[in-house]
This record gives C-alpha cells, sequence and structure tokens, in this order.
C-alpha cells in the first residue's frame, strides 16, 4: 500500500503542474505493484506533459494508462484510464503513428466496459472521440442511437449526436426533425427581458446581431460572411459582432471583421445568460445563429428569446428544432416547397444561393488538365473524413475501377486513423489507387488551394456534401461531381454547382455519378474546356458575387421585419 501523506504528496505536485516531481517521487517511494489505478494516471499524464517528453516517455503514458484500466476496471479510475488512453493516444498518434496501437487497446477497453458506463456521460462522450477515430460508424451509430433514443441528460452529448446523424443516410429528414425537437427540453430557456417588438419605419436603423464560436484563423465561415456584412446598406443596418472565440489581436482574420462590425464583443469567457444580457442590453432585433449544433454548448441563446427575431443561417445546414428560432435561410435548390414541415423554422428563401463565397487573395491562373500531358488520371477530395461514408467509398471505388490508371488523392484537415480509411478501399481492390496527403505537408492555405492544380475532377461526399471544399475547387478551375441528396445538407452540392451555371456535373444517382466521372475521364479535351471557362467564367457567377447576394441579403432582412407588421 502507498503511503497516503506519499499520495497526497504526488496529487498536490500534480495539481501544481510539477510533473518532473510527480515521476520522481513516485519512482522514489512507490512500487509499481502497490500504486492505485488513481496514481497511476497520474504519473501516465505527467510523463505526456513534462517539459519536452521523449518518444519513450509516451510509451510509458500510454502503457501506464493501460495498467490503470487493468487494475481497476469497475472504477471511476479505470473509467478515466480509457479516456486518458484515448484523449493523449490521439495526441500522440497524429505524430508518431505507431502509437495506434494503443487506440486499438482503448478499444476493448471500452467494449468491456461497456455494460458498467453504458450511460455515463463521459464514457459516450470518450466513446465518439475514439471511435470517430478509428473511422467505425457502426460503433458511432450505436453511441448516437443511445443518446437520442435513452434519456442522457447531457445537451451537449445531445447537440454532439444531432450533429452527426448528418453523416448517415439512415435517418429521414422526418427523423432529424422529430430529435431536433425533442433536444429542446435538455436546453435550458434562460431569462430574457420581455421582447416588445418595434414598428420599423423607412428611417429605423435595424440592429444585426450575429453570434458565432468560429471567427478565427481562416475559418471557413468567415470567407461568407465577411462581404456580406461589407456590402450591407449601412443606411439601414448596424451590426453587432457576438465573438465566443478566443480573442487573438495577431488574428488577421478576427481584427478583419472587428474593422467590418459597429460594436464587436469578446464573449467566450461569458456564460450563455450573460450573453444574452447583453444582446438584449444592445436592443438586437434579428439574432442570427451562425453556430447550430456545430457549437450546442451555446444554443441555449437560441432557445432562448433574445431578440425578436432569430434566424439559423450559414454553419448548421439542417434544422434546429428549436420554436423560438424564426426563421432558416436556404434556397430553392436546398429545400423543396413541400417539405417545409420537416424544417421547425420558417423557410425564408434567397433567389439564387443560401451563401456566397468572397474568394481568396491568392492570384489564380489556368492550369491544363494534368491528365493530357501525365499517363494518369487523378481524382480529389479534400473533405474531413467523416464525410466519406461507407456508401461513397463504394461509388468512388466503382469509379476508380473503371477508369485506368486512375487514382484518388484525399486530403483533411482533421486526419482520423488513415490507415483504417484505406483499409476500406483494399476491401474493393483499389487500395493502391488511393493516396492520403499528410496534413503536415500544408503549412498554409496558399499551400492547400495549390494542391488542387494536381486534381483533374473533385468528388463530393455524400449524404453529407462539402461546402468550402467545393467552393475552393471551383475557384480553382476543378470541376465538381455531386449528387443530389433528400434534404438541406444533402443538397448544398447542388446549389453550389447550380449557381456555378455547371448542371452537368449534378448527378441524380449513384449510377449517374459513376458514369460522369468515368465518361469526363475518357473526354480530356472536353474536360479541359469546362475548366478554362471555369477559369474564365466561374467569379461572374452567382456563388462569387458577393455583391449581388449581399444585395439580396439586404432585402431579405427588410422582409422579415416587413412581414412581422
Amino acid at each position: 500500500m502507498v503511503d497516503e501523506e506519499i499520495k497526497d504528496k504526488i496529487k498536490n505536485l500534480y495539481t501544481q503542474k510539477k510533473y518532473e516531481e510527480v515521476i520522481e517521487v513516485s519512482e522514489k517511494y512507490t512500487l509499481p505493484e502497490e500504486r492505485p489505478s488513481g496514481l497511476i494516471n497520474l504519473i501516465g499524464l505527467s510523463y505526456f506533459l513534462k517539459k519536452n517528453p521523449t518518444q519513450e516517455d509516451f510509451s510509458i503514458a500510454l502503457s501506464s494508462f493501460e495498467s490503470a484500466y487493468l487494475k481497476e476496471k469497475n472504477s471511476i479510475h479505470g473509467l478515466n484510464a480509457i479516456k486518458n488512453l484515448v484523449i493523449v493516444g490521439i495526441k500522440i498518434s497524429n505524430v508518431v503513428k505507431e502509437y495506434v496501437k494503443f487506440l486499438h487497446k482503448a478499444k476493448d477497453f471500452y467494449l468491456e466496459a461497456s455494460n458498467n458506463f453504458q450511460n455515463n456521460i463521459e464514457f459516450l462522450q470518450i466513446g465518439i472521440i475514439l471511435f470517430t477515430y478509428l473511422l467505425d460508424k457502426k460503433k458511432i451509430k450505436e453511441i448516437i442511437l443511445n443518446i437520442l433514443n435513452g434519456h442522457v441528460d447531457s445537451k451537449d452529448l445531445r447537440g454532439q449526436s444531432t450533429f452527426m446523424i448528418n453523416y448517415y443516410d439512415e435517418w429521414s429528414q422526418k427523423e432529424k426533425i422529430d430529435i431536433s425537437k425533442k433536444n429542446v427540453k435538455y436546453f435550458s430557456k434562460l431569462n430574457t427581458k420581455k421582447i416588445v417588438k418595434r414598428e420599423y419605419l423607412v428611417n429605423n436603423v435595424i440592429n444585426l446581431g450575429f453570434v458565432s464560436c468560429d471567427l478565427s484563423a481562416n475559418h471557413s465561415i468567415l470567407y461568407f460572411l465577411k462581404d456580406t456584412i461589407r456590402h450591407l446598406d449601412k443606411s439601414k443596418f448596424r451590426i453587432f459582432i457576438f465573438s465566443i472565440t478566443r480573442k487573438n489581436k495577431n488574428d488577421s482574420s478576427q481584427n478583419e471583421m472587428r474593422e467590418l462590425s459597429d460594436e464587436w464583443f469578446d464573449l467566450q469567457e461569458f456564460s450563455n445568460q450573460q450573453i444574452i444580457d447583453i444582446i438584449q442590453e444592445k436592443k438586437i432585433d434579428i439574432l442570427f445563429d451562425l453556430m447550430g449544433y456545430t457549437h450546442s454548448k451555446r444554443l441555449e441563446i437560441f432557445n432562448s428569446r433574445a431578440a425578436p427575431f432569430q434566424v439559423s443561417w450559414l454553419a448548421y445546414n439542417n434544422t434546429t428544432g428549436f420554436d423560438t428560432v424564426d426563421y432558416l435561410l436556404a434556397d430553392k435548390n436546398l429545400i423543396y416547397q413541400n417539405e417545409h414541415d420537416l424544417y421547425s423554422e420558417k423557410i425564408l428563401y434567397l433567389p439564387n444561393i443560401w451563401n456566397a463565397h468572397c474568394g481568396f487573395k491568392y492570384q489564380r491562373k489556368f492550369n491544363e488538365l494534368n491528365a493530357l500531358k501525365l499517363k494518369n488520371f487523378t481524382f480529389g477530395s479534400f473533405n474531413t473524413f467523416m464525410k466519406i461514408s461507407d456508401e461513397t467509398i463504394d461509388v468512388w471505388s466503382n469509379i476508380l475501377k473503371n477508369v485506368e490508371n486512375s487514382r484518388l488523392i484525399l486530403k483533411s484537415s482533421n486526419f482520423c486513423n488513415e490507415d483504417l480509411l484505406m483499409h476500406k478501399f483494399k476491401s474493393y481492390g483499389v487500395f493502391n489507387q488511393v493516396t492520403i496527403l499528410d496534413k503536415f505537408n500544408f503549412l498554409n492555405h496558399e499551400d492547400h488551394l495549390n494542391f488542387y492544380k494536381k486534381i483533374d475532377l473533385c468528388l463530393d461526399p455524400f449524404p453529407y456534401n462539402g461546402v468550402t471544399t467545393t467552393f475552393e475547387a471551383l475557384w480553382m478551375n476543378v470541376p465538381v461531381i455531386v449528387l443530389k441528396g433528400n434534404n438541406f445538407i444533402s443538397r448544398c452540392g447542388t446549389s453550389i454547382i447550380k449557381n456555378s451555371n455547371q448542371d452537368y456535373f449534378i448527378a441524380s444517382n449513384k449510377e449517374d455519378y459513376v458514369s460522369k466521372a468515368v465518361f469526363l475521364s475518357k473526354n480530356l479535351s472536353q474536360l479541359n474546356s469546362i475548366r478554362k471557362n471555369l477559369y474564365e467564367n466561374i467569379l461572374d457567377t452567382d456563388i462569387f458575387n458577393t455583391k449581388k447576394f449581399s444585395k439580396n441579403f439586404n432585402d431579405m432582412l427588410l422582409k422579415i421585419v416587413d412581414i412581422n407588421n
């Protein structure tokens, strides 16, 4: 048994972040076989957190978590050991791939412990993290079902699960709205002042509020938001931005948004109630949710009536389920007239596209089709791996089989375990035709964009379409094949391609998707002409015409207040 005084000393040292001393005292005054599970966890964390850890330190850390679990499987210390093994294991595996073996051990431990912790919030959360990294969508689905069908009292887990069902075709849009509506009771309704709707006159200035957790570091949302705000009629609108993002004075993107707003608020450290109080103090007329279930912790702001009109736009392309969110912005390609009952919000249609991209600061130039001078044809997709469903892999593999000397290049900014993704392609016999790029080779956004020059034709995943990646590809004059889906989130590709005047690239079904890809790969001169047309004309289309979009957005805002007067 480890002396209680020694245990307390080690705990205090850990609290003080004196990790080297934790290791020193532990090794000097305790025997490995006598250490309880909680102490073993602290030692493992100290090896990971110490200054300048080595690969040997990483191995000791992960082995310690393994030992901690095996020693007290059914206790809270055993649960903490699994959690540490997953979180630390993922961080280390992203740098040193061989350590992924510990994550497979974590998987075994997780499955073994399921009966003991099946309704534990921390356990369910760590399961989603683990199986997302391992790309085990079947297990993720099991956890999601457990959360949504049970009575897990966690707005974070329910919000995360609601977001993740969009990666699956198994849930219909009717089921998605039902799930979203059930979520409401798990999100608190916070204290708000009684809303008194103003009578909006011609000379009124309307106060617009935008709430976001993503206003930093060239986040994709900024490319859609900043020009929309920049071109609004400032005689009619005042812009208030409520940023729930870490303040960074050196962030050029964030600073640009600060300059575009009339008032900016750094609110990351503020509670939801405090944020509501500020919103109401500023008498916001129309409040935009730029988060949805992508940041469910903050949805309480919109589950409460913080402003007369509350609108969902841009970040989460589906319904919130909240009766306090009045409108969802869309276009006719995303939500059909007969589908309004599948969304809890009233649908407000923008005339062309539901967003427009401001483009990039890098100079464009036309790049001829690589396949004209090379012996192979290169398909590509730079979407997050979670979007690459098993159905998508099936279709892409079919394309590779039917196109001689073809290859597929994949790249994601948030890599999961790429070996497991490759294994899925291996089962189709196209393993040697797939390349996964190392994310660490792309040090900046310009490098990322330039790699599109190596791609002949982009392939969009489904049912969860790419958005930013599709805009990027078209900007770089690379066409994108998309599959028309059955709800907002699975029709984003259709809307973008339709509004870029590239209707041919919209596939009506999986067979059509394959047929189009194969045809274009065998008609290189035609494809090259299409790419040249993109280069010459894409910036004049609705998808990059931010002035036109902002005018439409401007008119839509006026319509909101007019409708309600």
